[in-house]
């Protein structure tokens, strides 16, 4: 026989004689055997304790009880923290996605941005495509440019 059918074998049956094969087995084999006394052991320690009466419980046992078991509820626990801590998360998360959304909503130009770098190079692109020759040296040799007039300043004081 097998050790493990032998130990289900003397977990079943508490009480009574073994079969011969289990009480060879228990001869041949020290394992089982220390299984067999730690088992009798421990059914002899159930039958006194079933022989031992209760103990009374003492004056004012139910009131203290009802008071610790009291001062206990009151006693934050882990569940109130993972709530707490779940509730700080939702926040956050709301917090985050509402000004991802503001951010995405809020148009890029204002009147509390200023003018971009973009918004500075087209202008000198459009100018660099009319006035091609810094000297007007170019201005002539083109027909469908007209002459721009520059103004002159003078400081002369009236």
């Amino acid at each position: 026989m097998r050790c493990d059918d032998v130990r289900d074998r003397l977990d079943i049956s508490w009480e009574g004689q073994q079969p011969v094969e289990i009480r060879r087995h228990l001869t041949e084999c020290a394992a089982c055997a220390r299984f067999h006394r730690d088992l009798r052991m421990v059914r002899a320690g159930f039958h006194l304790l079933q022989r031992e009466e209760a103990p009374e419980p003492s004056l004012g046992f139910a009131e203290r009880l009802v008071r610790r078991l009291g001062e206990v509820s009151k006693a934050p626990s882990v569940a109130d923290f993972f709530e707490l801590a779940g509730r700080r998360f939702v926040y956050a998360t709301l917090a985050l996605t509402l000004l991802a959304l503001l951010a995405l909503a809020v148009p890029s130009t204002g009147p509390v941005q200023s003018l971009s770098a973009a918004d500075i190079q087209v202008p000198a692109q459009e100018a660099s495509l009319i006035y091609s020759d810094p000297m007007g040296a170019g201005l002539q040799e083109s027909p469908d440019l007209a002459p721009v007039e520059t103004p002159t300043f003078t400081n002369e004081a009236k």
